[in-house]
């Protein structure tokens, strides 16, 4: 009863202590416009195939802001150095934003954590996703389009494409998040010192590393791992949930098909399990940041390191939760803004430069090339680069930036040595010697004109122009893991342009490929916004 009164007093006063600033001070934030980096996987069959990616979008926090009550924070779901998963994708930025409670209460009545989508946030900005990969049992098979009772638990289901960085990995629309274990925001410290924060849950209670104390209430006890209080029912039909409420509908029999632990429902809490934790999987304690208490969750893994379920937190939140991050979860664009006023607000972030497009014309005897920038901040110079095989590029100018500037910015420079078979591509250099490489684009002088597809962001609409030579053919998009979306037949005369309508396709990289009657062909990487 005296722990009880003691937990119960602490919590009333967090509220009112500096407590509340690791919520503020715990962030990976972006300060110096470092860029997102990670490992392209192209290959669709046999061994993945990687490429180190240098994103041309920023990595960590942005932006964060704070009120009395609430913290903002802006990211890209972007870091440094994220690891090699095996699923082919490519790593977008999302632009979110989330908002959490900066002075967290226990909840009365609990949240279910999403299934799908996010359910907190890593420091460095990345999402943490729920406790299944989003396919659900139908009645005959697991698809996303199953009912939601009984849902694939994600480790089983996908993680062995984790990368070994965060535990995470691309979905189809370039979203990076994290299901299981981010090895890499604790991995440098010792197991016998008490893990470090490595995110926060959308309730505000921090998420640390998976070693505590050993005595929750006692800093000077000894650290040791915080194992989990869920485990693997013992049931040979499923017909009831893990709250013991029978299932609206029965999910598949226990068999080698469907073992138990294929479904998140065949886990659940048991004080008989031995474990350090709630069934919300967390616990009050203190903590080095904390260090009157909080309460707080823990990353499990097993005793050999690897991760177990439920790897963040249980079916529910401990806390009251801000929903419109759950709400948020998933979609294209989010329900939440940061406030215009009365808030403080640290470490703004530079956003770096967006080439809207970048298109080549054959006039005569020489290539035009024309690029237009977005918002151009803190670039020094771009460089052309020029290739006759797509391949081995070399130098072919180098132009000076216009200059800082938050409207579009044009650029055009006359090649007057062309080849017979011309590819170009561009490369903005900033001042701290960071570089952002565009698409390549081709000009095929053999046959006196050529075909161009821009913008490369594009919202609504993309463009295929063709200069110089009137062209019959076919344009192609296809999505990052090979997949046919688009299919158009294009007949232009010289000098114009037709509009291909990608309003259907989700946000997310694709790309675009334009194949003519008179030989020509143009290959165009595009960004969905």
């Amino acid at each position: 009863m005296m722990l009880t009164k003691r937990r119960l007093l602490l919590l009333l006063l967090l509220p009112f202590t500096a407590q509340a600033q690791p919520i503020i001070n715990s962030w990976n934030v972006n300060s110096n416009g470092q860029k997102a980096t990670y490992y392209a996987q192209t290959g669709t069959a046999g061994s993945p195939v990687y490429t180190y990616t240098v994103s041309p979008d920023s990595a960590d926090v942005l932006k964060l802001c704070y009120t009395s009550d609430s913290v903002w924070i802006r990211c890209q779901g972007l870091s440094t150095n994220m690891g090699k998963y095996l699923n082919p994708g490519y790593c977008l930025a999302q632009n979110y934003t989330f908002r959490f409670p900066r002075n967290p209460q226990a909840a009365s009545t609990h949240t279910t954590s999403p299934m799908g989508g996010q359910i907190g946030l890593l420091l460095n900005g990345i999402p943490i996703y729920g406790l299944s990969n989003a396919n659900s049992w139908t009645g005959s098979t697991n698809t996303p389009m199953g009912l939601g009772i009984w849902n694939m638990e994600v480790g089983k289901a996908e993680g062995f494409v984790l990368d070994t960085s965060f535990g995470a990995h691309p979905q189809q629309q370039g979203a990076y998040h994290s299901h299981t274990t981010p090895y890499r925001l604790y991995k440098n410290v010792a197991t016998s010192t008490h893990s470090p924060i490595v995110g926060y849950a959308f309730d505000g209670y921090p998420v640390y590393g998976p070693y505590g104390y050993s005595v929750a209430t006692n800093a000077s006890s000894a650290v040791t791992r915080m194992k989990t209080g869920f485990a693997i029912r013992n049931i040979t039909t499923r017909t009831t949930l893990p709250n013991g409420i029978a299932a609206s509908q029965a999910g598949p029999a226990v068999n080698t098909t469907y073992p138990l632990g294929t479904y998140a429902e065949d886990y659940e809490w048991n004080a008989s399990n031995g474990g350090d934790l709630d069934k919300y999987n967390g616990r009050f304690c203190v903590t080095p940041e904390y260090p009157t208490g909080t309460y707080a969750y823990f990353v499990t893994i097993d005793a050999a390191g690897k991760a177990a379920f439920p790897y963040y937190i249980g079916f529910q939140y401990y806390g009251v939760v801000d929903t419109k991050n759950i709400t948020a979860a998933g979609q294209t664009t989010t329900v939440i803004s940061f406030p215009t006023s009365n808030t403080t607000c640290k470490y703004p972030t530079t956003l770096p430069i967006q080439l809207k497009s970048f298109t080549g014309e054959i006039n005569n005897t020489n290539n035009i090339l024309s690029w237009i920038v977005l918002k151009e901040l803190n670039v020094k110079y771009f460089i052309i680069e020029k290739s006759q095989d797509a391949s081995n590029f070399k130098t072919l100018a180098i132009v000076n930036s216009k200059g800082n500037s938050n409207v579009e910015q044009g650029y055009t420079y006359n090649d007057e040595t062309p080849f017979a078979n011309n590819y170009y591509r561009l490369i903005s250099v900033e001042y701290d010697g960071k570089e952002t490489v565009s698409n390549i684009i081709s000009l095929n002088r053999k046959s006196k004109g050529s075909v161009s597809i821009y913008p490369t962001f594009a919202n609504d609409k993309i463009y295929v122009k063709a200069t110089n030579l009137d062209i019959k053919g076919n344009l192609k998009i296809y999505n990052n893991i090979g997949r046919q979306l688009i299919s158009s037949d294009i007949d232009l005369p010289k000098g114009n342009d037709k509009s291909i309508n990608i309003a259907s396709l989700y946000k997310g990289i694709y790309f675009a490929v334009i194949e003519t009657s008179n030989g020509l062909k143009e290959v165009v990487k595009i960004f969905k916004q």
